[in-house]
């Protein structure tokens, strides 16, 4: 393992970094349960889900993943290279249900000579972290005064660069106060990192490897919820690439040892990636190869 042998280290570096036990206010809340689904009482049970149906208005033949939505589920952005070439891009839709608009590349963020990848779009629709391999090569954010606006320019994060590394991925949760990424050093595979700071205008703290989830594989896409004890993301530990889920009995706690999401979800022999999930915990949205090209799908939350 990278830094298991740092892990008591690590463990005190991230209490440290998100102002101690004792700094309740401070919670990764991303997604919250449904009631009578794990979001109280008892320790939450891994979510099970129903079969994935394809979200055809948004796929092609070439490849989409990393779908983000706003709050409200009316506004996704995603990566898709179906013009040769991995942009992000976004569609709307008038209610939850109603089909999805015909999707577009976003206008103001996109380089003809780069590539922009995982976006992660705020709750309010107003910000949008991405990363894109124009100089320098990173995380940016976009801001916009209105969903009714285009984006402005992006500006590069500085404080979440991690030197010798690529940084990627990055969820921001919904108060702007934490962050979690995947990290890929050039001589290592990828894994979860935590960050945080105290005002939304403020820099970020330094990333710190995310406590328990460091396994025999790369780590990425990551999503956490219910006030941040537990996580969605995908890890190549048991072969291509699977959505795992793990929990920890408090937001600065060290996580349990994940597993994975059970079938219909995870298919044997298939790359299944990029998980994100509604504000109440009723619909996942991922990426998946089942049907041999990585394409959109959704999932509905099981009944317990």
């Amino acid at each position: 393992m990278r830094w298991r042998s740092r892990g008591i280290t690590a463990a005190w570096a991230l209490w440290l970094a998100l102002g101690g036990a004792g700094c309740e206010d401070q919670r990764f809340v991303i997604g919250m349960l449904a009631p009578g689904q794990g979001g109280g009482g008892g320790a939450p049970e891994r979510p099970r889900f129903e079969a994935p149906t394809a979200m055809t208005e948004l796929n092609s033949s070439k490849r989409e993943e990393d779908p983000t939505l706003t709050d409200d589920l009316l506004e996704i952005y995603f990566m898709s290279d179906r013009e040769g070439n991995r942009d992000i891009w976004t569609s709307r839709r008038a209610g939850v249900g109603s089909p999805w608009d015909p999707p577009h590349a976003v206008e103001n963020i996109n380089l003809a000579e780069s590539i922009e990848d995982t976006p992660c779009v705020s709750g309010d629709g107003l910000r949008l972290w991405f990363y894109s391999r124009r100089e320098p090569e990173g995380t940016w954010l976009a801001e916009r005064a209105s969903r009714g606006d285009p984006w402005g320019t992006p500006a590069h994060v500085d404080s979440l660069a991690v030197e010798g590394a690529t940084v990627m991925g990055a969820q921001v949760d919904p108060t702007g106060l934490h962050v979690v990424t995947g990290v890929t050093p050039a001589d290592a595979e990828t894994y979860l990192a935590i960050a945080s700071r105290e005002r939304p205008e403020d820099d970020w703290s330094a990333l710190i490897p995310l406590a328990g989830l460091d396994g025999p594989g790369d780590e990425g896409g990551p999503f956490l919820f219910d006030d941040g004890k537990q996580m969605l993301f995908r890890s190549s530990r048991a072969g291509e690439g699977d959505l795992f889920w793990a929990r920890r009995a408090s937001a600065e706690a060290a996580f349990e040892e994940p597993v994975p999401l059970e079938e219909p979800v995870n298919l044997p022999g298939e790359r299944d990636t990029d998980p994100h999930l509604s504000p109440d915990g009723s619909v996942l949205y991922f990426a998946s190869t089942r049907t041999s090209v990585a394409d959109l799908y959704e999932a509905r939350r099981a009944a317990p």
